[in-house]
């Protein structure tokens, strides 16, 4: 059949927006799609202060399982000690990925707030867990006890131990700069001012999140101050490096030492009665808590005026601010509980 001149453009006009029309909706289903990622899709990158601490490992155990349970992806990743440049390039780096959303664990609250906004404004949701960074950092904060709690326990601890509350003590903390430990270090000054006020806190030196650092902090204070009357370790990698010390000085009864204590570290001195006990919470508990927040978070969910937020196994988990959630009270393990956790 002859086509005349007209018939064949038209017929090729024709072909010609068909295609058009072709390559429209392959672009219309695949910004759909793009708007639409399913759990499959979601990538939350949640740091440690550092990756060797038993403590985050066992916080990276409940992350993964709170994974599972949601179906999303965990990529747990931080430095290999307490290093905040290294924690801000991670964060930059995980930003040129695109990550869903970004967790962290800060070993400073203000050096990582501008990688964090920088996150931000690259659409990438932020949150906090176990130590915060300033608020225009993040949208939310899961803290793993009130920091006037976990003050008045240590202090508490520190006198039922050591049969007095007067005198001086030592605190060994891991950075000078670490959010959660300064903060806890505030409390435990303001609550013994309160209620024993013979405590005096003479030095507080860092053991860098370093078991042998610690220990060899511990070794030249105490040989410089045989007056002291105990050790505050706030840190858990620190208490075994400091009852090293004290042991090693031969001052078990006479230097008292106590503080934050993760049971796989701590349960042979609790067993030879170096120690009589140490408080933390569950970091399986604090990392699985963390993704739950952060999912909900991703899902427009987290509503602060419903004053919970779900939390799986943990079930509804407490707003104590704005943008603060609760994980739970302080525990205290003791060498009779200590065997029922294996972290």
């Amino acid at each position: 059949m002859n086509r005349s001149p007209v018939q064949t453009v038209s017929l090729a006009r024709r072909k010609v927006l068909l295609g058009l029309g072709a390559a429209c909706a392959a672009m219309l289903l695949s910004f759909a799609g793009a708007g639409s990622a399913s759990a499959d899709d979601i990538v939350i990158a949640m740091m440690p202060k550092f990756t060797s601490d038993p403590y985050f490992v066992a916080a990276n155990k409940g992350a993964q399982e709170a994974a599972a349970e949601l179906g999303v992806k965990v990529e747990f990743n931080g430095p290999v000690d307490a290093n905040v440049a290294a924690q801000s390039d991670l964060i930059d780096s995980w930003i040129r990925r695109k990550v869903s959303a970004i967790a962290v664990s800060a070993n400073d609250p203000d050096a990582l707030v501008p990688a964090m906004k920088r996150a931000r404004d690259a659409g990438i949701r932020t949150m906090t867990w176990d130590a915060d960074v300033g608020a225009e950092g993040r949208s939310v904060f899961l803290n793993q006890a009130t920091f006037p709690d976990m003050g008045r326990t240590m202090v508490e601890m520190m006198v039922r131990d050591a049969g007095t509350s007067d005198g001086d003590f030592l605190v060994i903390t891991a950075v000078l700069t670490s959010p959660n430990q300064n903060r806890w270090i505030e409390e435990m000054k303001k609550y013994a001012a309160e209620k024993y006020p013979g405590m005096k806190f003479a030095a507080v030196l860092p053991g860098d999140e370093d078991l042998e650092k610690s220990k060899n902090v511990a070794l030249s204070y105490l040989q410089a101050n045989p007056g002291t009357k105990g050790v505050f370790c706030v840190t858990g990698i620190a208490t075994p490096g400091v009852l090293e010390a004290v042991k090693q000085l031969g001052l078990v009864g006479k230097v008292t030492v106590t503080g934050l204590g993760v049971p796989s570290l701590i349960k042979p001195y609790l067993k030879d009665g170096s120690l009589k006990e140490a408080a933390l919470w569950n970091p399986i508990d604090i990392g699985y808590g963390a993704i739950y927040i952060t999912k909900a978070l991703l899902d427009g969910k987290l509503d602060p005026a419903s004053g919970v937020v779900e939390a799986g196994r943990l079930g509804k988990l407490k707003f104590i601010s704005k943008d603060t959630v609760l994980l739970g009270d302080p525990y205290i393990f003791t060498k009779d509980n200590v065997d029922k956790f294996d972290f």
